[in-house]
């Protein structure tokens, strides 16, 4: 098999009279699986991203906790991370011209206003989005937004694609759960899923790996929940709690955020 990513400045330059089988454009999630199956297959694929390869443990700082972060984590002065909010009352461009702020970048959640997407994420003030009001986090980097993906891992089911079917609203997709299962199964296998089989048609289990331990408050909601026809169930995560079997994944160490919904609670 053969992968070709375009390099980093300070690495020779791809060869552009080569012939490729593929040209896959973003080493995100979509481009990157393409890119991995296809040169599985032994086809000669060319991967186009238009960022850079990043140190991802220099970059967002796991192991470092919020105190030992300069500014706990939040921007240097001149930098501005979009609020939700800021979408519902502006309009594209969100980034103007002449705004206090020398850079801007789109609304990321939970690490708005970090440290830590800075030079993940594009400047809105040098790429300025607009179309539509939409919030569209644009990444710049090896990867793409799996460098800052949570990790939340949850299966459509026929509810979503059969919605007509069920509710009598829409349109029922041409595909059903039962086509696109053997393909989750695949990404299951190869990411390592953490969670806890429950057997809701509306929530379709994943092959699960072991799961995150609910604590004593979180049981006692569980079992407060069940008489009512409700699921507190452990996150379902891309957290390899029993390792997965290739060379480049390891047990998850979970001392953080993506790993555990109790964010700063450590398991062993």
């Amino acid at each position: 098999m053969t992968l070709v990513l375009t390099p980093p400045p300070e690495s020779p330059e791809v060869d552009l009279t080569t012939t490729y089988d593929a040209i896959v454009v973003g080493s995100g999630a979509a481009g990157g699986m393409a890119a991995n199956v296809l040169t599985a297959k032994g086809l000669k694929v060319l991967l186009l991203e238009a960022g850079k390869k990043i140190n991802v443990e220099a970059e967002l700082r796991s192991m470092q906790w919020p105190y030992d972060h300069p500014r706990r984590g939040d921007a240097p002065p001149g930098w501005h991370a979009l609020s939700l909010n800021e979408y519902n009352i502006r309009k594209p461009p969100y980034a103007a011209k002449d705004s206090a702020f020398k850079h801007v970048w789109s609304y990321v959640g939970g690490w708005g206003g970090s440290d830590y997407v800075k030079n993940i994420l594009v400047d809105e003030k040098q790429n300025p989005y607009t179309g539509t009001n939409y919030a569209w986090v644009r990444a710049r980097v090896l990867g793409g937004k799996t460098n800052i993906w949570g990790r939340l891992a949850l299966r459509l089911s026929d509810y979503d694609f059969k919605a007509k079917t069920h509710d009598g609203y829409g349109e029922d997709w041409p595909i059903s759960y039962a086509d696109i299962e053997p393909y989750y199964d695949r990404v299951d296998r190869y990411l390592g899923i953490s969670g806890h089989k429950e057997g809701l048609p509306h929530l379709p289990d994943s092959l699960f790996q072991r799961s995150n331990k609910l604590n004593a408050g979180e049981i006692k909601l569980r079992n407060a929940l069940k008489p009512m026809g409700r699921t507190a169930t452990p996150y379902r995560a891309g957290v390899t709690t029993d390792g997965v079997k290739n060379k480049y994944r390891s047990k998850c160490f979970r001392a953080g955020a993506t790993s555990t919904p109790r964010s700063i609670r450590r398991q062993d």
